[in-house]
């Protein structure tokens, strides 16, 4: 959704919505200087999706206190990010962090906006909460990376279930919860299928389930292990309200434990080793403040310091502490070359094609009334397309076998893993510009989630605290690869929309806009090279390798299998920063079952109840 459809829902949402008054915890602390002790046995840096889960399952044992610090707002007092169809609206506002990358030579010299929540609950705050796992072959290439069995398909079932439960859906025209083997579940994130049957559903499947090229087939379930097909989008949403970690796992704990404390609008700024010289320098103490030039506070923990400050966040605090490729810092502790490399991300481009039918949702965006109409009835009953996302299906393929050179080749993590992902909405979802006045459309939203391409963040020069944001490069399509595959992305999408379902009573009118003008492959790559952007899954930065008996630094990874920084004592990193391969998927939900499994290592490494 465009910058200018976010600013008209926002106008819209304050003068018709009434906000609820934000709910008030006992154990949220606005200053430092107001939280009850210094000393704590964890400190989790970061209250986002994985520091949410942390916090919860760290202190379902009484006699253990955990310090939460945030740097963001508490996620209670934006009702905005309670209604699933303004997902989009939330991005550069007060609730992201509003990274912004170097220019990207593969992008024509552009940077790229990068939202990342900063707020309770994280990117789970506001991303567009699509629910996947990845595949078998991916968690099973992370045991085998890791050399850890724990990490593998099979090991994290048990971890699955544990997070989530599948929903009812909010209306009767909707799939019902038993065409997916989910409802198995029973954990505190909601999640549903769609609730209303929002174009262009019905052409999709019917494409599926008539191709004659296999990779577009139909998949009831996109968590069943094979990710391959076109299927329903599940999301992470329930009731018509947006379900994160802070509202499933982090609010329901303040409200009901006295040994968990959270601390908002504060940022970490570096951890401090212990004086002490010991066999490897200990960091159990963690420097923060609340503006560049205030006070500066030291807290500690007794048993661990847990970074769970994001794939940028966290990379960020090891190098400010003196943590990273010795000829990055000015300071070196441990030199650890692999802190801040391996950055990556999905590539991501839009096309747009009119189409023959008033049945699509741009009236939604041009019609006040309507917006009017549709926020009062999701404040009243919690039901209508605001209760819904505005994503409904989508598909996962690989690319053709004639595109791989070799059988070895193919980047994805396996034969049940994709190379490529389409995401279709019903509305003409420009990123940048304001939406057509007049007119029907159908976009797609095309990425590459298995690219080669690799990047990094690294400290702006003389920067000495979290104040001032890193330098994030992603790379973006800086390999003949990542190239190649999005022009072949975009033919394969043509092809899929070649399917009688689509040019029946002349649905699919045609091309729109700059992209109806990219008909050549020169020219369908300068148009990518012109509008790609991310799809916003960072991940690698702090990336995971197998145990060595000398716990080595480089070419191991920067944490090992169970999350211990190596080179150090007493920190742990839970969050995308670990994974050592993006997922072939969306991302939070592999994050939610990273800090799941991260729990019970915490807890049997100090013996804690529970386990």
């Amino acid at each position: 959704m465009s910058l200018y459809l976010q600013l008209a829902f926002l106008s819209i949402l304050e003068i018709i919505l009434l906000l609820s008054s934000p709910f008030s915890y006992a154990k949220l602390f606005t200053r430092p200087e107001d939280v009850p002790s210094r000393t704590y046995d964890f400190i989790i840096v970061g209250a986002g999706t994985a520091g949410s889960v942390l916090a919860s399952r760290l202190s379902e044992d009484p006699h253990k206190s955990v310090l939460v610090i945030e740097a963001g707002v508490s996620d209670s007092s934006v009702s905005t990010i309670q209604i699933p169809f303004l997902a989009s609206s939330l991005r550069q506002t007060s609730v992201d962090w509003n990274y912004t990358t170097v220019p990207q030579s593969g992008l024509n010299g552009r940077s790229l906006t990068v939202p990342r929540g900063f707020v309770t609950g994280g990117s789970s705050s506001i991303n567009s909460m699509a629910w996947t796992r990845g595949s078998s072959d991916l968690w099973n290439s992370y045991a085998k990376i890791t050399n850890d069995v724990g990490w593998s398909w099979d090991s994290i079932q048990s971890y699955w279930k544990k997070i989530s439960t599948l929903v009812p859906p909010t209306s009767n025209d909707a799939i019902t919860p038993d065409q997916i083997p989910l409802s198995n579940s029973n954990g505190p994130v909601l999640v549903n299928l769609p609730n209303y049957d929002i174009p262009p559903r019905q052409q999709v499947f019917d494409a599926a389930n008539t191709a004659q090229d296999p990779r577009f087939r139909f998949t009831r379930d996109v968590n069943s292990g094979d990710s391959l097909g076109f299927g329903y989008n599940q999301a992470s949403a329930g009731h018509g309200f947006r379900s994160s970690s802070a509202t499933a796992y982090l609010n329901p704990a303040l409200a009901t434990r006295s040994n968990l404390d959270l601390l908002i609008n504060t940022r970490v700024t570096r951890l401090v080793n212990d004086p002490v010289i010991q066999t490897k320098p200990v960091f159990k103490q963690v420097e923060l403040a609340q503006s560049p030039h205030g006070d500066h506070l030291l807290f500690k923990a007794t048993d661990e310091v847990i970074l769970s400050a994001g794939t940028f966040g966290s990379a960020q605090i090891l190098l400010l502490s003196g943590i990273g490729p010795k000829d990055e810092l000015e300071k070196v502790i441990v030199d650890s070359p692999d802190v801040g490399k391996n950055l990556k991300d999905h590539p991501v481009v839009q096309i747009y094609f009119t189409v023959n039918s008033t049945d699509t949702l741009d009236s939604i965006f041009r019609n006040s009334t309507l917006t009017a109409q549709l926020l009062a009835e999701w404040q009243q009953n919690k039901t209508g397309i605001l209760s819904d996302t505005p994503i409904n299906v989508f598909g996962l393929l690989q690319l053709p076998d004639t595109f791989f050179t070799s059988v070895d080749s193919n980047p994805a993590s396996g034969p049940k893993s994709p190379n490529l992902e389409m995401i279709f909405n019903a509305f003409s979802a420009t990123p940048t510009a304001p939406a057509p006045s007049a007119g029907n459309f159908l976009s797609v939203v095309i990425a590459l989630v298995s690219p080669t391409s690799a990047g990094s963040i690294k400290l702006v020069p003389n920067s000495t605290d979290t104040f001032t944001a890193p330098l994030i490069d992603f790379q973006v399509l800086a390999t003949d690869f990542d190239m190649s595959a999005m022009v072949q992305a975009i033919n394969d999408t043509e092809k899929f929309l070649s399917a009688p379902s689509w040019t029946r009573d002349g649905y699919l009118i045609g091309p729109f806009g700059e992209f109806a003008n990219a008909t050549t492959a020169d020219a369908r790559l300068q148009y990518i090279r012109n509008n790609a952007d991310t799809i916003h899954h960072p991940v690698g930065t702090l990336k995971m390798g197998r145990n060595s008996p000398a716990q080595r630094l480089g070419g191991e990874g920067v944490v090992d299998p169970r999350l211990n920084v190596r080179g150090i004592q007493g920190v742990r990193v839970v969050d995308a920063s670990i994974l050592p391969a993006i997922p072939e998927c969306h991302t939070q939900a592999v994050v939610y079952i990273v800090a799941e499994r991260a729990a019970d290592m915490i807890k049997q490494a100090f013996g804690m109840l529970g386990h």
